[in-house]
């Protein structure tokens, strides 16, 4: 199958420059481009798909409008670093440099920016969203649709529940057990 791409911000012309033979670029028809085809003209048959959009819970309304036999296609960059036993879900996406080391879930739809890191024995839900230089510690539990903010930590050992944004340069240090916006050093919620 070829390869096709959801979306064409930022995020998306990096992954053209990244991934190798992307043959077309999907957007919504209402902001299709002399650069892009509109998503109504998508073959599943045809195609195979990445969701090339930061948002997490916007990632997720895409793969929910696709036809449901749409297959993924993941994309590990040949810089970064998998150790042992690590399985990453359809759709995913791990950048330059990024460092994941033993033991590691992680589910679809992901993306993994420039520089990240997981730690040993993490489980990781669908969705993840993370910006660049964010850290996962080891032993953590994150849930889907979670975005780390560029250069944001999360301790070892810590829980982090579903729908949960952390803003940039913020350190995670207790779990978070309660959807919402959270930013700072300890973080704290925000909204």
């Amino acid at each position: 199958m070829k390869r096709a791409i959801f979306g064409f911000g930022g995020h998306a012309r990096e992954i053209l420059q990244i991934v190798p033979n992307i043959h077309k670029v999907y957007v919504d028809d209402n902001f299709n481009t002399k650069h892009t085809s509109p998503i109504s003209e998508f073959d599943p048959e045809e195609y195979e798909m990445m969701i090339c959009v930061a948002d997490s819970q916007d990632r997720e309304k895409i793969v929910n409008k696709l036809p449901s036999e749409t297959k993924y296609f993941s994309f590990i960059h040949p810089t970064a670093l998998l150790f042992s036993d690590v399985k990453v879900g359809e759709g995913s996406y791990i950048g330059p440099y990024c460092i994941l080391t033993e033991n590691i879930t992680i589910g679809s739809h992901a993306i993994l920016n420039r520089m990240n890191q997981i730690g040993h024995d993490c489980e990781v839900k669908d969705f993840l969203s993370m910006m660049p230089g964010s850290i996962i510690s080891g032993n953590c539990s994150v849930g889907n649709k979670v975005y780390l903010g560029s250069n944001s930590s999360i301790k070892e050992k810590i829980f982090v529940c579903d729908n949960v944004t952390i803003g940039l340069n913020s350190g995670v240090v207790k779990n978070i057990s309660e959807s919402g916006v959270y930013g700072g050093v300890p973080v704290a919620k925000l909204k």
